[in-house]
């Protein structure tokens, strides 16, 4: 039973999770007029992807790597248009922590793209990311830096790539395991290339949603909400997709 709400915070979750609600809904109601919005210069997608992304310490091997962290995470990205799958990537890195708030993260991407017809192609990314999560309190706030290297099959070009991820995340006050969650992320190519990149703004990611601790520990916590991926400088047209985010968070440290 929710008691009298303090300093009005049950009646600001309540209000923030009806909103986020009704705009989730508003979304898929209008699917199909959105849709038609494509012929205007803007092309629609929906689609689903899934995530599972662990990280933990490498003390267990020996406590005198305690500051050195290792990371893995793996997904699927489900696309209408795509008649199904569209990306699978698989991402591990190795990192090294300076405080309990702040690391640096040296990783691999391979990511291979099936877009539907012969518009299959690899890609092999390396990356650098400075990695900043703190509290704020009652809210969690992170800051993610990550230069990227992209090599792809159809060209010979080296694109570089500047991701700059802001996330918080809200817990009830009636239930801290469960709560909710969001980011935004920016993405930048530093340079044009000849499979088709084009320097300037090139992507921006907008997730709302949910979360929930798996365990008292909250080494376990699953995320589920829409993310909104508008894409720019397409050789053909801007896109913008609709998704349905599920997220697996395996924090082993």
């Amino acid at each position: 039973m929710i008691g009298r709400p303090r300093n009005g915070r049950v009646v600001t979750e309540r209000s923030l999770l009806s909103t986020l609600l009704s705009l989730t809904l508003l979304v898929w109601v209008a699917r199909p007029g959105v849709a038609q919005s494509g012929s205007q210069g803007l092309e629609h997608d929906f689609g689903v992807w899934l995530t599972a992304l662990s990280q933990g310490s490498l003390a267990p091997l020996s406590p005198g790597l305690r500051n050195l962290r290792w990371w893995f995470d793996v997904q699927a990205r489900l696309l209408e248009d795509s008649d199904g799958y569209d990306q699978g990537l698989l991402r591990p890195a190795i990192g090294y922590a300076f405080t309990d708030e702040i690391s640096v993260w040296l990783g691999y991407a391979y990511v291979h793209t099936d877009a539907g017809g012969p518009a299959q192609f690899d890609e092999h990314r390396f990356w650098q990311q400075l990695l900043w999560s703190t509290k704020f309190e009652p809210v969690g706030f992170q800051s993610r830096t990550r230069l990227v290297q992209r090599f792809l099959e159809t060209g010979s070009d080296t694109g570089w790539w500047l991701r700059q991820l802001f996330k918080i995340t809200y817990p009830f006050t009636f239930g801290p395991r469960f709560g909710l969650t969001g980011f935004n992320e920016l993405f930048f190519n530093f340079n044009d290339t000849d499979w088709g990149a084009n320097a300037g703004f090139a992507q921006n990611r907008f997730f709302a949603g949910l979360f929930g601790r798996l365990d008292d520990r909250g080494r376990a916590t699953l995320e589920i909400g829409y993310l909104n991926q508008f894409l720019a400088n397409d050789p053909l047209s801007d896109r913008m997709h609709h998704i349905v985010m599920v997220n697996l968070l395996l924090n082993l440290n």
